[in-house]
């Protein structure tokens, strides 16, 4: 008995689950332009920048202390913008 509702309550969870869109950069790229962010510390050399897990966390960094209030999937995108235009990350 413990195992079927087990078994429902995980393909419950399976079936609440959203699709996750691929990054749009040309969207970042319009995010990014009009926001408030330091441009050069997001589009020059930075020791602390070394992946795209290290970029994602300074855009977010900018969102929290620019009070910007991006959703994660317009992170995403200005993450995916600054990492085609400037980073080239894998």
């Amino acid at each position: 008995m413990k195992t079927k509702a087990l078994l429902i309550f995980c393909s419950g969870l399976l079936l609440m689950q959203t699709a996750q869109a691929a990054p749009n950069p040309a969207n970042g790229q319009i995010l990014f332009v009009n926001s408030p962010c330091d441009t050069a510390a997001l589009t020059t050399p930075n020791p602390k920048i070394t992946d795209t897990v290290s970029l994602e966390k300074e855009v977010r960094q900018c969102d929290i202390s620019r009070n910007i209030n991006w959703y994660d999937d317009e992170i995403k995108d200005v993450v995916a913008y600054l990492n085609q235009t400037y980073y080239k990350f894998p």
